[in-house]
């Protein structure tokens, strides 16, 4: 149903639209004063029916999984001391990724040269932020949150071991360490090496339905190796590599006073033929309250039925027949 047509039978409804067998013009002013307020109506019937008659949607997520030269055990958290300095070295290493929390701390970067550690520089990214350039080491401000930095490194030679040291000023803590044997277009891209990676999902997503995970060619299965976060992020298994299929229920598009006419409803067809009640109740609040509240009565009372489940009579027909089938064979 578009809009339009909403607003045709709306006008049915509060019988405006046809006086004496023609149709009332659109341009009459107490018909313009009556539609004046159903589009921002309509969009709150809407709202409100979509939680019953949902919408079906689907998003796609691409999750490529690029190995850690470090090992699982990387991903560990680790208590720094002062004096006790960290590090972990990896042969060609290209990029990093580490988090890192509570106190101030400094990130060293090394390439060991013809048997001698020289000081790496690169850019890196603080949370996914604007890549910044640094030489030799990064300084990091103290926070009781984990941060990420991860970045790329500007090194000689693929063959030269790369060395990432942590240096403590406080007591402070790293998790999620990486090193990665690839490069990457800019800092900011580079993987964040963690347990689950997040994914924000689609600014209309309402409510979860399930995951399909598609990661070979004999694969295609739901996959429940997730989590769900309150800020409409899904978080998914950095070791599973495939295509992740989200099937979600969404919110419809607003309705505001500039959309157009053409626009059709996202709701079922069930749900949409009872928009135009919602829509017509609220148009005659102030002059015709009697009527106002039988079309809002209406709209609620058919708004109960969509709740209601549906039977499957052929089941029933089905079921019925082979239970009168079963007892004319025990009766033989």
């Amino acid at each position: 149903m578009l809009l339009s047509e909403a607003k045709t039978q709306a006008m049915q409804h509060i019988r405006e639209y046809m006086s004496r067998g023609t149709v009332i013009s659109t341009t009459d002013g107490n018909y313009k004063d009556l539609l004046s307020s159903m589009n921002i109506d309509a969009n709150t019937a809407q709202m409100e029916l979509c939680k019953i008659s949902k919408i079906a949607k689907t998003h796609i997520i691409n999750q490529n999984v690029i190995p850690n030269l470090l090992g699982l055990s990387a991903a560990n958290e680790v208590q720094h001391y002062p004096g006790t300095d960290l590090s972990y070295s990896f042969v060609g290493a290209k990029s990093f990724s580490v988090e890192v929390g509570k106190f101030a701390c400094t990130i060293y970067f090394y390439e060991t040269i013809a048997g001698v550690l020289t000081p790496l520089n690169g850019t890196y990214s603080l949370d996914g932020g604007t890549p910044v350039v640094f030489t030799g080491s990064i300084a990091v401000t103290g926070t009781d949150n984990y941060v990420n930095y991860k970045g790329l490194l500007t090194t000689s030679s693929a063959l030269n071991t790369v060395t990432m040291k942590i240096v403590a000023t406080y007591p402070m803590k790293s998790r999620y360490r990486a090193l990665f044997a690839y490069s990457f277009p800019t800092a900011d891209v580079v993987p964040h090496y963690m347990a689950y990676v997040p994914y924000t999902l689609p600014s209309n997503y309402m409510e979860f339905e399930k995951m399909m995970r598609e990661s070979d060619e004999r694969l295609y299965k739901e996959n429940v190796d997730y989590v769900l976060t309150n800020d409409n992020k899904i978080h998914i298994n950095w070791n599973l590599p495939g295509q992740f299929i989200v099937h979600y229920w969404a919110w419809p598009t607003e309705i505001t006073t500039t959309t157009a006419d053409t626009y059709p409803f996202e709701v079922g067809t069930d749900a949409c033929s009872i928009i135009p009640y919602y829509m017509a109740s609220k148009a005659v609040i102030d002059d015709k309250k009697a009527l106002s509240v039988m079309l809002l009565n209406i709209y609620e009372d058919r708004k109960l039925g969509l709740n209601k489940p549906k039977t499957n009579t052929s089941d029933s027909i089905q079921n019925s027949m082979w239970t009168v089938k079963t007892t004319m064979t025990l009766e033989a």
